[in-house]
């Protein structure tokens, strides 16, 4: 199960860490660093003793970090405008699997039948998915000799030392984990359910805000609409949260998205997620961040445009899977250059549920224009598989997903033996006769008139 963090902010002077450090300290630096009195030339006089001694300086600066630091790491890894959707520090493991019970089917009650039926099971509709560990970063620092010097020179340089080490590493993994937030709604926002709303204007707000509102109350209610995953399930309003862009913030008044959510402004405040754009991505940032990863892909410039005309997507708290699986401090002292390197790694799960609602308002009719299939022809031997891809070409978010069939080419029927499974993976088996031709075929899920055919010929060899 994951933990929360419970952080607490440090708000120490300069004599409050070097008492905290010295209390916790080895006997050996007790014996050398005397306690700090409240003024600068206590702090100087510690500074002078300390930097005559490497073994002295190794240890307070690793109290420093090891301590000091992980408070403060821990309190500013919770200030990411989106940290209400993490779900905490996986301790152990590395894979969460997700589970969901769909609800059970009802059956007609009659005693004639329940004599013959009373032993036979009923499987429960048990569905999971699995997130697993994926994000592995670290990030460096190094402070100088020199550095540690002017740290005892001024009343408040201890606590600017801290500054200078930490501040840089937890901003940016602080930074890169928003950013791979918004990253992955952007890639997902294609899943989630459309609704049309008008453009951004002050004409149309009422309007955007009853749309917001009907889908709100929607949610409530069990239904099987605004998931991927097709179980039939609600959000309570208290799990909903509207992200909503920049621009639609300053023309919608948040008192109508309150009374949207039936709750007070003071309230809703809560359930209310800001973001500068959907489609505001720092690209260079993510191409640095995702370099090594086949799996990342940069978004195109009409996938930005459209994403920039978004104005709020409502989702379910629990849509996002976001677990901290492990934060770590290390250091090195390299003697030869006299400095010491700093490292915070951090690692982390970033995925989404399949089981939970999620709805996107879009400015626009949600459309499928083509479906392409790849390959469009190919001969196969009975017995073996082939990979079938589709690429689904659409407006407004509507979702890219398909269904795969297969048939005979010249009868129109199913073949004894050729089967595609929803991925696209067609399977001929080793019985099936030579020279027989089939047709696969991937039609649009949002559009059943849109689809796209492949030919396929077993090889009479």
């Amino acid at each position: 199960m994951p933990t929360t963090p419970n952080p607490s902010v440090l708000s120490a002077s300069s004599v409050d860490i070097l008492n905290a450090i010295r209390n916790n300290a080895s006997a050996n630096y007790r014996g050398y660093i005397p306690a700090a009195s409240p003024d600068a030339e206590s702090v100087r006089a510690i500074g002078a003793i300390m930097m005559d001694y490497p073994a002295l300086q190794n240890e307070f600066l690793s109290a420093l970090i090891n301590r000091i630091g992980r408070v403060i790491i821990t309190s500013k890894s919770w200030d990411n405008p989106w940290s209400v959707f993490k779900k905490g520090m996986l301790e152990f493991g590395e894979t969460i699997e997700e589970i969901f019970v769909n609800i059970a089917k009802p059956f007609q009650f009659d005693p004639a039948v329940a004599e013959n039926k009373i032993f036979k099971r009923e499987i429960p509709d048990v569905r999971a998915a699995f997130h697993i560990l994926n994000y592995q970063k670290f990030y460096k620092s190094t402070i100088q000799q020199e550095q540690l010097r002017q740290a005892f020179l001024s009343w408040d340089g201890i606590t600017e030392l801290i500054a200078k080490i930490v501040e840089s590493m937890y901003t940016g993994a602080n930074y890169d984990e928003f950013l791979t937030m918004k990253y992955m709604l952007a890639r997902n926002i294609g899943r989630l359910t459309a609704v049309t709303v008008p453009a951004v204007a002050a004409a149309n707000m009422k309007t955007i805000a009853s749309k917001i509102k009907g889908v709100s109350n929607n949610m409530e209610f069990a239904s099987s609409k605004y998931n991927v995953a097709g179980v039939t399930t609600y959000s309570k309003k208290d799990n909903q949260y509207l992200i909503v862009n920049a621009e639609f913030d300053a023309e919608m008044d948040v008192e109508v998205l309150a009374s949207a959510f039936n709750m007070s402004k003071a309230e809703f405040m809560g359930h209310r997620i800001m973001i500068d754009s959907f489609g505001e991505m720092d690209t260079a940032r993510l191409a640095l961040l995702f370099a090594d990863d086949s799996n990342y892909e940069a978004l195109t410039t009409d996938e930005i445009n459209a994403l920039k005309a978004i104005p709020a997507v409502l989702v379910d708290r629990d849509w996002f899977m976001i677990f901290d699986n492990l934060t770590n401090f290390t250091e090195n002292y390299n003697g030869e250059g006299m400095y010491w390197n700093y490292w915070y790694h951090v690692w982390k799960t970033f995925s989404v549920s399949p089981f939970h609602n999620t709805a996107v308002f879009v400015p626009g009719t949600p459309a499928v224009s083509t479906v392409a299939v790849t390959p469009e022809s190919v001969t196969m031997s009975a017995g073996q598989r082939i990979n079938f891809s589709a690429a689904v070409t659409t407006a407004y978010f509507a979702p890219q997903s398909v269904t795969w069939s297969v048939v005979d080419s010249t009868l129109g029927t199913a073949v004894d033996g050729c089967t595609i499974d929803i991925y696209g993976t067609l399977t001929v088996d080793a019985d099936v006769s030579a020279d027989t031709s089939l047709t696969v075929k991937a039609t649009s899920t949002a559009d059943g008139a849109v689809y796209d055919t492949a030919t396929v010929l077993v090889d009479p060899t």
